[in-house]
């Protein structure tokens, strides 16, 4: 996997480097699981 390559993992849509975006980090029992990332505004999921 290219590790340039972020995809959302709300819409699953590829995050560009000039979209915002955040990293999503779970941490479990102190210690960190793997990291995803998320759009800011996401595409698929307007709020009102």
């Amino acid at each position: 996997m290219d590790a340039t390559k972020k995809s959302c993992m709300k819409c699953k849509k590829d995050i560009s480097e000039n979209e915002l975006h955040k990293i999503v980090i779970y941490i479990v029992g102190e210690k960190f699981t793997e990291h995803h990332y998320e759009h800011v505004e996401c595409p698929d999921n307007f709020t009102v």
